[in-house]
């Protein structure tokens, strides 16, 4: 029985060089090098990184799993669209959660934390000039990640996740000129919430970030598309901050 056991195991494992294929093809994705909506076969897929079709599976359907991809007949799959819809559910979670994960983060961000936070903004100010996004989304992913830390190992792994998807709408926000700036100004003001030591103030002002970004992409994707949850959650996070 034992043996038995191991083998079943063995066989549940996923294949070899399943994780790496499915960094590759998620990056591609996330980075729109795979576009959204473009159709991908197995076939190619397999033939361009000449790998098996086993690991390839297994990394589509994780894909499939995250809602970056969508299955279709004939062994093909297509990435996932960006959408009005998408948007809105993937920014009202941010608002909501971040919100919280920003209030119980600023009572443990010392003068050195704090310092840690500067340094990323100056880094993002000396990136934005070239609008090279890939360079300055590293600091900017750092920053984001600082102003949350101590949300909790699994409320930040979600968070994770959530800003990992949102690099798609990232993208479509920062290639209109004024965005860089515009987004210069709102992280700022969240740090200054947080070296005040304002955690409500740095909730409100990080939802109101994410509230802008959410809005003006959605405005672009589909100008009739109303996103309610975007601005209910918005309402729920700047309630919070004037309770007592």
């Amino acid at each position: 029985m034992g043996d038995l056991t191991r083998a079943d195991s063995r066989d549940l494992e996923p294949p070899p060089g399943f994780e790496t294929l499915y960094q590759e093809l998620r990056v591609g994705v996330l980075r729109g090098e795979l576009a959204p909506g473009a159709v991908v076969s197995q076939v190619q897929l397999a033939r361009h990184y000449n790998i098996s079709r086993a690991p390839l599976r297994e990394a589509l359907r994780m894909l499939q799993y995250e809602g970056l991809v969508e299955a279709e007949p004939g062994r093909r799959s297509r990435i996932a669209l960006v959408s009005a819809p998408d948007l809105e559910q993937l920014y009202a979670q941010r608002i909501v959660l971040e919100a919280l994960a920003i209030r119980v983060t600023v009572p443990h961000l010392d003068s050195g934390r704090i310092r840690e936070l500067r340094r990323r903004l100056e880094e993002m100010d000396e990136l934005r000039s070239a609008g090279n996004f890939d360079a300055w989304e590293v600091p900017h992913r750092a920053f984001h990640s600082g102003l949350v830390a101590e949300g909790g190992a699994r409320l930040v792994a979600t968070m994770g996740e959530l800003s990992d998807h949102a690099e798609r709408y990232r993208r479509i926000l920062l290639s209109q000129p004024r965005a860089w700036s515009s987004a210069a100004t709102e992280h700022a003001a969240i740090l200054d919430a947080c070296e005040a030591r304002d955690a409500r103030q740095a909730a409100s002002r990080l939802a109101a970030h994410y509230a802008t970004t959410a809005l003006t992409v959605c405005a672009a994707l589909a100008p009739e598309y109303e996103p309610t949850r975007v601005r209910e959650s918005l309402r729920l996070v700047r309630e919070a901050a004037h309770t007592t």
